[in-house]
């Protein structure tokens, strides 16, 4: 399935004096989301008829990065062809069109549109249940990460570097010009689609940010619904960085449009599920206040768009989101109809507080389909949940349809998992069509 494309209005470019009249009337920078955030994957010139040549064009072309007037940077060119829009083809060579699309290499160290601020840096203090049995209170760090883009400090220099001739016959001489990544210049597959909106409850202050991805819909055609829930390191405020840090919020629409919800939390203690304040309390999606605003959120959405398929509504969930669509499955039985769950906990953990979970209180449980997956080397959150959890509904609740895959990570790239760390299971997850086949054909039986 090709990859979606907002089309945004350009800001003008900023062309050297001597080939200004011979340069592309449009330049746009090709943005995806990969394993390692938002990158610049290629650049989009739109030329003003339509261009006699196809491909191998890719020794034609220049381009450079340069963040606060440092020196240039080069990027990798992987391929340049025409295309009759301004994307990266799926099979890489085009079509007869009026845009020449350079692709470039996503690894290259300067393709990120931004740096990522540290937050959440300060520990905390959290209840933890000892081997023992004794439940203390204990000092943790839940570090987050903000993306501060660079915006006009980034300017890509791009420069066609031979003669290039249109279907006219005009010739195109050598041209550069300098382009600053400001957003208005960058399109991102599926990402510019995404649409912010926000859930409210019981009290003006307590709200639930979201993000909503629509299809473009047929008549008469009806969408499946999958809800995203991030981890610890996309707490914020910005209703952004958890569509950002991995595929999650994206990964199904390679194989199906369909509807998507990705909410942020901005604090890890919930202000209205308080402990202190005799609540149950919890932190992340754990709080009972913080679930009760996903399913509000689910249900104005369902409210809102009768195209999608209650029958297909799935949840996919990460760290300390695996945890939290748990908890979801856990508080509505028999309404989702499957779910990917990757490094997370028990069931039914309170702040640092496991052993909670028995085959009485999973047996809601037993007819939903659960894929569990964990990396063995996961220091942050241990194997042992994903393990319980899997056991406790395969052995004991009698679940035929839950799954659990067990990975082994000693480098990057082990697995799939591209970052250098035994946590991100994910990211082999995301990049799975086997998996999300599975996930898609999964369908909740009506009642």
């Amino acid at each position: 399935m090709l990859k979606k494309w907002l089309f945004l209005p350009l800001f003008t470019l900023c062309l050297s004096t001597a080939f200004a009249n011979n340069a592309p009337i449009k330049a746009t920078l090709l943005a995806e989301i990969t394993e390692q955030g938002q990158k610049v994957v290629g650049v989009a010139l739109e030329y003003e008829k339509d261009i006699l040549l196809g491909s191998n064009l890719k020794k034609l072309y220049r381009v450079e990065t340069q963040l606060d007037q440092a020196d240039k940077q080069p990027r990798t060119r992987l391929n340049a062809y025409v295309n009759d829009q301004p994307q990266k083809s799926a099979n890489r060579q085009g079509k007869a069109g009026r845009f020449v699309i350079i692709e470039l290499d996503p690894d290259d160290e300067n393709a990120s549109l931004y740096s990522l601020q540290k937050a959440n840096t300060q520990p905390i203090t959290v209840r933890e249940r000892q081997a023992n049995g004794e439940i203390i209170e204990v000092s943790k760090t839940q570090l987050s990460r903000v993306p501060n883009y660079y915006e006009e400090r980034l300017i890509y220099h791009i420069e066609q570097t031979g003669l290039l001739t249109l279907v006219d016959n005009k010739q195109i001489d050598p041209w550069s010009l300098a382009q600053p990544a400001v957003k208005p210049n960058v399109r991102t597959a599926y990402l510019d689609q995404f649409t912010s909106d926000q859930v409210v409850l019981n009290d003006p202050q307590n709200i639930l940010n979201y993000r909503l991805y629509q299809p473009e819909k047929e008549p008469n055609k009806r969408y499946p619904l999958t809800i995203f829930l991030h981890g610890s390191g996309q707490v914020g405020s910005d209703n952004l960085a958890h569509l950002l840090s991995s595929k999650g919020a994206i990964s199904t629409l390679a194989y199906e449009e369909g509807f998507v919800l990705a909410p942020q939390y901005h604090t890890i203690f919930d202000p209205f599920d308080d402990v202190q304040k005799g609540q149950r309390g919890g932190i992340h999606w754990q709080t009972e206040n913080r679930r009760h605003l996903l399913l509000a959120m689910i249900d104005k959405t369902l409210q809102k768009y009768p195209q999608i398929d209650r029958s297909r509504i799935y949840l996919v969930g990460l760290s300390r989101g695996a945890e939290g669509a748990l908890y979801l499955l856990l508080d509505r039985p028999n309404f989702f109809a499957a779910a990917l769950l990757m490094s997370g906990r028990e069931a039914y953990s309170l702040e640092w507080i496991d052993g909670n979970a028995t085959p009485t209180n999973l047996a809601s449980l037993r007819h939903t389909p659960i894929w569990f997956f964990h990396s063995l080397q996961d220091t942050i959150s241990p194997v042992k949940g994903s393990r319980i959890n899997y056991q406790l509904l395969a052995n004991e609740v009698g679940n035929t349809q839950v799954k659990y895959t067990e990975l082994n990570f000693l480098q990057a790239g082990d697995n799939g998992i591209i970052n250098n760390n035994a946590h991100n299971s994910w990211d082999m997850v995301f990049n799975s069509p086997y998996i999300h086949q599975w996930l898609l054909a999964q369908q909740r039986k009506q009642e």
